[in-house]
């Protein structure tokens, strides 16, 4: 798969990034018109998602899978198949942000190609999404209230206890009550990510979670052995 096409821009320049994903996310959109607990559309900065993966640099290979909840427009899914070629899955509640984020996906498939085939994205409640063992990544910047939070993590906790793995959960502008539930479900602080603008508003950070533990043979191995 050919993956790059001219010149990464720099980690501030947000709309030279669009241009070279070859998507639109960048509107605010308030998109609790059908569903109270789940919160506004607002996308993660490039300078944030480069400074939190670059973290994970050493961690996330071609083999993981990254899902985003919330994912509004999708542009932390373009953003980490671009950059790691992994599987990427973003769930969206709102019809009209997944439909954008299915544009955003045809686009950049015509300048990554092939790259749609490793983008999934699915229009429905966060909650009702079934975790699947190859998931590894999930990502959230507050897309809705403590109580689905809460459930996506029972469902998160189910899936490692039927298929014993290592995940991260990363959290942008994170509110204090997902911290809390992480803590109390023994989730392991993994790294504090302080964001460019961290020294004028304290929340501007990605806070990095570890649950669970590596196996002993990875399921990609362990899949290509059976067959």
């Amino acid at each position: 798969m050919k993956r790059k096409k001219g010149q990464t821009p720099r980690f501030f320049e947000n709309e030279k990034y669009e241009k070279f994903l070859g998507i639109e996310s960048t509107e605010i959109v308030y998109n609790n018109r059908y569903h109270d607990e789940y919160y506004r559309y607002e996308p993660t900065s490039y300078s944030g998602l480069i400074c939190a993966f670059d973290e994970m640099e050493h961690v996330v290979s071609k083999y993981d899978r990254l899902v985003d909840f919330g994912c509004g427009k999708g542009r932390v899914l373009f953003y980490v198949n671009q950059r790691f070629q992994c599987e990427v899955c973003g769930i969206e509640v709102d019809e009209e942000l997944y439909e954008t984020a299915m544009d955003n996906r045809s686009y950049f498939n015509t300048r990554f190609r092939g790259s749609a085939e490793k983008i999934e994205l699915i229009c429905g409640k966060a909650e009702e999404y079934e975790v699947r063992p190859e998931d590894t990544l999930f990502y959230f910047f507050n897309p809705f209230d403590i109580s689905v939070f809460e459930k996506v993590i029972d469902q998160l906790q189910k899936s490692v206890a039927d298929h014993p793995r290592r995940v991260f959960i990363l959290m942008y502008y994170p509110k204090e009550e997902y911290r809390t539930c992480l803590k109390h479900r023994m989730f392991k602080l993994y790294r504090v990510v302080k964001l460019p603008a961290y020294e004028v508003d304290w929340d501007e950070k990605v806070v990095i979670y570890e649950y669970g533990e590596p196996p002993a043979v990875p399921w990609y191995e362990s899949y290509h052995h059976e067959l």
